[in-house]
């Protein structure tokens, strides 16, 4: 039996979604968020991390391209299906460097939901049709995302400080990043202050703008004015 957990802030799609998945055989809906912060704290305390994670782009707190770059660094055993209603070929081309295997349209076709997982449990990749855009080279994205991560390791970083700073890098609190790694408040603090060093900065705005330049910390470009997928096709 293979499990799924959905990411999502909208309860809606929420539901649309596990009534769709209840019909494909041999998948379980495991869990439902509503935020990435909460699931990834849920990641490091559970026993049963999910198969697959079907992420919303477009998030509070931490985007769907942020997260799906965390669990890709920190859970790669789970393997991620982007969802957007937006039709924008940057943020599909961001969620495959970050490690994505398969991105859907929100107002979803429940034949190509259906096609998306069961591609993705073959390891291979998807991209709906509905969407319009073509093919997709994964390897080359992510080869791409991999050299630009690779000035990290010229500083020394170690890997519990290269997660803060990507969680460092959303919304969440230092206090939601303490209970994710179980210490505490302090000890963040503490590994902020040495990263903040290293990259010579001095506020937690400073730090996170210099990592999005150097391309250490991925954002969803999603553009409100842009093309959205018709709610009905």
């Amino acid at each position: 039996m293979n499990t799924i957990t959905l990411i999502d802030d909208s309860n809606r799609w929420l539901s649309a979604a596990e009534m769709q998945i209840s019909k494909i055989p041999d998948f379980h809906l495991q869990c439902k968020f509503t935020n990435g912060i909460d699931f990834i704290n849920w990641c490091y305390h559970s026993r049963a991390i999910p198969d697959l994670a079907i992420i919303d782009v477009e998030m509070p707190v931490m985007d769907g391209v942020q997260l799906t770059d965390f669990l890709t660094a920190n859970f790669p055993e789970i393997k991620v299906i982007g969802l957007s209603s937006y039709i924008n070929i940057e943020v599909v081309e961001d969620m495959f460097a970050c490690g994505a295997y398969a991105y859907i349209s929100k107002h979803f076709d429940a034949r190509n939901l259906c096609a998306a997982i069961l591609a993705v449990v073959e390891g291979e990749t998807y991209v709906d049709p509905l969407l319009g855009i073509p093919g997709i080279d994964r390897n080359r994205l992510m080869n791409e995302r991999k050299n630009q991560k690779a000035s990290l390791n010229l500083l020394g970083f170690t890997p519990r400080q290269k997660a803060i700073m990507s969680l460092y890098g959303s919304s969440a609190h230092q206090r939601e990043i303490a209970k994710i790694f179980s210490v505490s408040l302090k000890t963040v603090e503490n590994h902020v202050r040495d990263i903040s060093l290293k990259l010579e900065v001095k506020s937690r705005q400073e730090l996170t703008l210099k990592n999005i330049r150097k391309g250490i910390i991925r954002l969803a470009r999603i553009f409100h004015d842009g093309h959205r997928v018709p709610d009905k096709i």
